[in-house]
């Protein structure tokens, strides 16, 4: 079942060890151990697959690979959290790595994720001294009560998007150590969760091969199976089945489960079953492969293909519908693949099979320029070069980080290149890093910070007008020329000149920095 970390702080291997960030969730209960063997995640991402959710995870690592890169420190664990880890345990502090930075340790507390670092200059490298007591100490039988609390407590952590169906069977999952099918009344699979994650095991044929009746356990081929047929308004009939290997799953697990996804399909599942665009765009979204491909696959669309996506902020629900037709009948011109959906109040378009040699940036721009419902619009992020569905769905949670802050920092402004959110996303993380990487960033602003005329023309020019003279004198009210007249005199105390792009850009994030810190 798992142990939660501050029962596991009292034994012996980690008595002496001490907690660093994180002190709000040392009731979190861990349920396995892992190596960070690979700390550099730019290499993780070339080479693994970095997409799949282990909730409870605890790693042991040195950070031996990237101990003088504080930047990929953080990397690492911001990663790791995205995943579902809950912390990591420090080994050879003092030695292997000089000491934990500063900027590492607000990086974890902004997370809280849990650091836990083992005796400084410690030289006795025993990494099974942790492994076998906490590993004890984890897969020690617990009352199965509670299961349906301590998973809908990590599910409300995650962000609202990850808040699913198919993400509360995998805390089962990995919880239970078991594997979970839910069919619907057409003896569709709607969700396959397999642990270990990369088990071959057909589970299907393996289901197929046996007679179940509703509430009933069977052993079959080294497999206990659970079966149970729930019913939901909205989604109708359904069969949840539990399968673990070599053990019987115990009366309360059983109850529990079916509890637990009685009230993740009411929080989470309404129309859970249901093939449409929309059902897709979520799979999309949530990292749900197996739906979203056989979702896909009925509803005759190539996601393989798409490789835009446009995210909309609408201001006025009320023109929705006219507004998706008016991007279909646009965008139908030029791709072969289009589905539109709204999520909250973020109209969603995934395009693909491109069909045109015009530039697919100036299709954007030129649809918002020309929508009858663009006053309905607030802006749009344009979102080219997309690899697959796992870069849709890393950019799409990218641009929902900052998509509050846009109208504040960037003002009167409705195109948006996916390169701006990121700049965006740098400066963020940059005033998280702490007061000094701040104050070194404004310092380059310093020769102007006492003139808010200045400092009003250079934020605007550079953020609101894209370096534009005519579009910022609109802005500012003042004639294009006085603009130039401002620039040329902000140049010059500077000592940058704010018209060469590789000058420019420090000012852009000082300017960005800027306007972060006085919202």
């Amino acid at each position: 079942m798992g142990a939660k970390i501050k029962e596991l702080l009292v034994l012996p291997s980690l008595r002496e060890a001490e907690v660093l960030t994180g002190h709000n969730n040392l009731n979190q209960t861990v349920t396995s151990l892992s190596f960070l063997e690979i700390a550099d995640m730019e290499y993780c991402e070339e080479h693994f697959e970095l997409n799949e959710y282990h909730t409870g995870e605890l790693a042991l690592t040195s950070f031996f690979s990237i101990r003088e890169d504080i930047d990929k420190q953080c990397a690492a664990i911001c990663q790791l959290q995205r995943m579902g880890g809950i912390g990591i345990i420090l080994y050879n502090v003092g030695t292997v790595l000089p000491r934990v930075a500063p900027k590492v340790l607000e990086t974890a507390q902004a997370l809280d994720f849990i650091i836990i670092q083992m005796p400084k200059q410690y030289r006795c490298i025993r990494y099974s001294e942790v492994i076998i007591e906490l590993m004890a100490e984890i897969l020690k039988k617990r009352p199965a009560d509670n299961i349906v609390n301590e998973v809908l407590e990590k599910a409300s952590l995650l962000p609202e998007h990850l808040r699913t169906v198919d993400i509360t069977l995998k805390l089962l999952s990995d919880l239970l150590r078991t594997n979970i099918v839910l069919m619907n009344a057409d003896n569709e699979v709607t969700n396959q969760i397999k642990w270990p994650r990369n088990s071959t095991t057909d589970l299907e044929r393996l289901l197929r091969r046996v007679a179940l009746e509703d509430g009933q356990q069977v052993l079959k081929n080294d497999f206990s199976i659970f079966y149970k047929e729930l019913y939901q308004k909205g989604n109708g009939s359904l069969s949840l089945y539990l399968l673990k290997e070599h053990e019987l799953l115990t009366e309360a697990e059983c109850e529990q489960t079916v509890e637990l996804l009685r009230v993740a399909l009411n929080l989470w599942g309404k129309k859970h079953g249901e093939v449409n665009e929309a059902a897709l765009v979520h799979a999309i979204l949530n990292d749900e492969s197996e739906k979203m491909y056989r979702f896909a696959n009925q509803l005759k669309i190539d996601v393989k293909g798409i490789e835009l996506m446009w995210l909309l902020q609408l201001n006025d629900l009320k023109e929705e519908k006219k507004l998706k037709e008016d991007i279909l009948s646009y965008a139908s011109k030029f791709y072969k693949t289009c589905v539109t959906q709204l999520l909250d109040d973020q109209l969603i378009v995934l395009l693909g099979n491109y069909r045109h040699n015009d530039s697919e940036l100036v299709l954007g721009e030129t649809f918002i320029q020309n929508s009858p419902y663009k006053e309905s619009i607030d802006s749009i992020v344009l979102c080219p070069r997309l690899r697959n569905t796992t870069d849709v769905r890393t950019t799409y949670q990218l641009v929902n980080e900052v998509a509050l802050q846009l109208p504040k920092l960037f003002h009167e402004k409705k195109n948006f290149s996916i390169s701006e959110i990121r700049q965006v996303a740098y400066a963020n993380k940059l005033i998280q890093s702490g007061e000094a990487e701040v104050e070194e960033t404004l310092a380059l602003l310093s020769p102007i910070m006492d003139s808010k005329e200045q400092l009003m023309t250079l934020c605007s020019f550079l953020l609101d007008a894209g370096a534009d003279f005519q579009i910022c004198s609109e802005q500012l009210f003042i004639h294009k020329n006085t603009v130039k007249y401002r620039i040329k005199k902000i140049s010059e105390a500077l000592g940058y000149n704010v018209m060469r792009f590789s000058e420019s850009y420090e000012c852009y994030v000082a300017c960005l920095t800027y306007r972060l810190i006085s919202l």
